[in-house]
């Protein structure tokens, strides 16, 4: 049982008018005449090019138009008006890369609502002063953004995958299987008539669709069976989003056996009450003794191998890092301890030793199928996905269509779902001139392109784990050349990827250990990697009856260390408050667990991005997009003597703001030790894929120090009177500012932040201002983005805050800060699940 401090916000509160696009940008006048007749020619050109491939299709319906629109300064506001006044749906807004123009995909519903844009197009060009549809002043301000209009070509619908077999002119000859994502407004009575175009446009001779599309709120999902003629048909619907030929493999992660030639000691006490994970991988071999006894429910969601067994071996490799958690301690004694139970999610089989994907069914409708299995029926609330696809690399702009399945996963069964961060199979091998040199320029290759995060591993509201290495020294072989090591302890793995996440957030959020790779050489002069170093591995779990134990290198194996921290956190706070704690708690409370070594943040900090022209980079930012926080501990999991953690859950409208006031006790700062005030935060609002932002909802908080009541009451009149948070705050005296990093600002578009301060032994006066009781306030924020089905709903969040010092001495941390703090009394509201057997 968890005995953290439970805790309340403060009774100030205020409603404020807060604008969600204060100072928006103007558009530049047009010239009616001129650019209208454009706007005409470009739109008539647009919707006969659409009608005309619609034809020769044999497809006669004149609904669901795509057009994309070129904009040079639209509001918020005007486009919401817009999106309103026309009843059209927002298939996607992107910023053009270089430019401040903003790309409009729109979806008209039928051909009269067409129409009725072409008539205000036409009141527009004529400066007729009448109201229509859009009043003069309102056809002004749109009008006078749009820059062209024309229907989405056929370029912009080919997939990374299917472009390169273009580009090598080797497309599969006869039939073939292909991904495709349709447009989609979320209205499921134009499902069928979607579905119905697509099968028209395959025709009747062999090409088909595979399956019933899958629905998400921006996109529908499918596979279908083609040939080169078919294809192309796909290739020129106007509905059709991406073709894409599917995922070929999960990244294969290389590995070797570990020779063990011991019988275990397993320590099993877990009951029916003790912490609960899903993998959802390749299957898990129940065979070894040392996972025989923990596995409570079982489920192939693959049907390829028809058994719910590990016949690769990554799965169970995940598996057991999930159940156990650290192996490196447990190899030393020989006594093994499980700490999770585990459920056994089947959505990957074994094809030429690399875990792939059934043809049969997109790999995002899998993993949902298999995640919502597992949360109906045993009520598992922390999932672990070791897996990605390495042919969708984010660029930037538009969140990825899995991350988007586990955004509303997660925020829907309000469930943790730990990522995997993905690899680069064949990282690049540098010259260099020493072995320091050597480290330091597969460091600086992080922030090359081909390290940047894949698809899900963007996902804003999972957590993403990358990868740092435990074992420094490489094996020595006994004949041929020595190896050299990528990296030393707590370096960021050569092979693992790095952020930053959709708009800028922190991803990954952690780091942790992965295993390391060598170098080697067959000759002189010749490097190649050696990445199945048995000094450098990641110890865990092997599916076969000749040895218990492997040994992998991949963020697949730094993922499941969270996912068993995350398991014990929540259990642990369920047997403490009584009802199960929310995602956002859960996070909030690993977040302010995560920390670097020593050694892991001078390498961050010391690195260069070879690709960034500024002359200087702040060091924090190098660091927040190598290692996100740090890496999690589990010392969290409880309060005692030199370490106390409180936290709080509530609800904020977006028009206020919530404050907590928090103790700050002498003796904490005034101890000969090092300490640290960690504060994490975590919150879960509504995203859409259709939009730039992507996350609805802002929110982000602010620490203050040495300042009074009235004086934050005078800053919340500002408030007020129409003044936007975010502005007002930063116009308030930096003395008034707690000394915690990163800024607020660096946060605001990650829903999963962390902000600390930390002295070593003789600092910590910056916080001391009142003798009696020193205390700061944490000031919590947000605001809209853009308009969402769900923004009426206040925005539910997490914040956690955890005091430690590194000494033995007493100071009853524990104590103070309990009865200077204001307690929470709980209201039991939902009654505790109970874990089905």
């Amino acid at each position: 049982m968890a005995n953290h401090i439970e805790i309340e916000r403060e009774d100030l509160v205020s409603n404020y008018r807060g604008r969600s696009n204060p100072n928006p940008p103007r558009p530049q006048p047009k010239i009616r005449g001129v650019h209208g007749m454009a706007l005409k020619a470009e739109l008539t050109q647009a919707v006969q090019e659409i009608c005309e491939k619609r034809i020769s299709a044999g497809i006669q319906s004149d609904n669901l138009l795509v057009l994309e629109l070129l904009s040079d300064a639209m509001s918020p506001d005007i486009l919401d008006r817009m999106l309103n006044k026309f009843s059209l749906y927002l298939v996607e807004e992107n910023t053009i890369p270089q430019t401040h123009n903003t790309k409009l995909l729109l979806q008209f519903e039928d051909k009269a609502v067409l129409d009725s844009f072409e008539n205000e197009r036409s009141l527009w060009e004529a400066d007729d002063p009448s109201d229509a549809l859009l009043t003069y002043a309102q056809r002004r301000d749109l009008f006078n953004c749009i820059e062209s209009i024309r229907r989405v070509s056929r370029e912009d619908r080919i997939g990374q995958r299917l472009q390169k077999c273009f580009e090598n002119d080797n497309v599969p000859a006869g039939f073939f299987i292909v991904n495709i994502d349709v447009w989609y407004n979320g209205d499921r009575t134009q499902i069928n008539q979607v579905e119905s175009q697509i099968r028209t446009a395959l025709g009747t001779q062999g090409s088909t669709l595979t399956g019933d599309l899958f629905e998400l709120p921006s996109l529908l999902l499918g596979r279908a069976r083609v040939n080169e003629f078919t294809l192309n048909a796909l290739l020129d619907m106007d509905i059709i989003a991406i073709v894409d030929l599917p995922i070929g493999t999960v990244i294969p992660e290389p590995y070797e056996l570990y020779s063990v030639n011991f019988t275990p000691i397993i320590e099993d006490t877990l009951d029916e009450n003790a912490p609960l994970a899903t993998i959802i991988d390749s299957g898990v071999f129940s065979a070894n003794n040392l996972l025989s006894n923990i596995i409570v429910g079982e489920e192939d969601f693959d049907n390829t191998e028809n058994t719910t067994s590990d016949l690769h071996g990554h799965g169970t490799g995940v598996a057991g890092i999930v159940a156990y958690g650290d192996f490196d301690k447990a190899l030393s004694t020989g006594s093994f301890r499980p700490l999770v139970r585990i459920c056994n999610g089947k959505v990957m089989h074994n094809d030429n030793n690399c875990p792939v994907f059934a043809e049969d069914k997109r790999p995002e409708q899998i993993v949902k199928e298999a995640i919502e299995y597992f949360h109906r029926e045993y009520g598992c609330r922390v999932f672990n996905l070791s897996a990605g696809d390495s042919d969708h690399i984010y660029g930037g702009g538009r969140q990825l269509a899995w991350a988007e399945v586990l955004d509303q996963l997660s925020r829907e069964l309000d469930v943790i779902i730990v990522v995997s961060a993905g690899n680069v199979l064949s990282p690049n091998i540098p010259d260099f001139t020493s072995r320091e040199d050597f480290m330091e320029k597969c460091r600086n290759q992080l922030f090359l392109e081909e390290h940047r995060l894949i698809d899900p591993a963007t996902s804003a509201l999972s957590i993403t784990v990358g990868s740092i290495t435990r074992f420094t020294e490489p094996d020595s072989p006994r004949v041929g050349i020595a190896r050299v090591s990528a990296g030393d302890k707590d370096y960021m793995s050569v092979y693992t990827r790095v952020g930053a996440g959709v708009n800028g957030a922190i991803k990954p959020e952690f780091v942790d250990y992965g295993g390391n790779y060598s170098l080697t050489q067959i000759h002189r002069g010749t490097g190649r990697w050696f990445e199945r170093d048995l000094k450098l591995l990641e110890p865990t779990l092997s599916n076969s009856t000749d040895s218990l134990f492997k040994g992998w290198c991949g963020t697949s194996f730094s993922a499941p260390h969270v996912t068993h921290i995350a398991a014990r956190i929540e259990r642990a706070l369920e047997t403490q408050i009584e009802e199960p704690p929310s995602a956002n708690l859960i996070k909030a409370i690993l977040a302010s667990s995560a920390r670097y070594s020593t050694s892991m943040r001078e390498w961050a900090e010391n690195s260069i991005d070879p690709l960034c022209t500024k002359e200087k980079i702040p060091k924090q930012q190098q660091r927040l997009r190598l290692a996100g926080f740090g890496k999690v501990d589990d010392s969290v999991l409880y309060s005692g003597t030199q370490q106390v953690t409180m936290f709080a859950e509530d609800v904020l409208d977006l028009k206020t703001f919530h404050l907590y006031k928090i103790p700050v006790p002498q003796e904490f700062v005034e101890i000969r030790a090092n300490k640290r005030i960690s504060i994490g935060m975590a919150y879960n609002p509504p995203t859409r894929l259709s939009r730039k932002e992507y996350i609805a909802n802002s929110m982000w908080f602010e620490v203050f120090r040495r300042i009074e009541q009235d004086t934050l009451l005078l800053y919340k009149a500002k408030m007020e009177t129409g003044g936007d948070a975010e502005e007002v705050i930063n116009k308030m005296p930096d003395t008034y500012r707690g000394p915690f990093s990163p800024g607020f600002q660096e946060l605001q578009n990650s829903t999963l932040q962390q902000r600390v301060w930390e002295k070593k032994e003789r600092g910590g006066s910056d916080l001391l201002w009142d003798i009696n009781e020193p205390y700061i306030y944490i000031l919590v924020s947000g605001k809209a983005k853009f308009k969402h089905p769900d923004m009426q709903l206040p925005q539910h969040y997490a914040l956690a805050i955890t005091f430690s010092y590194d000494v033995e001495d007493d100071i009853e941390l524990y104590q103070k800060l309990h009865n200077r703090v204001k307690i929470k009394e709980r209201v039991r509201i939902r009654p505790r699940t109970q874990i089905q057997i």
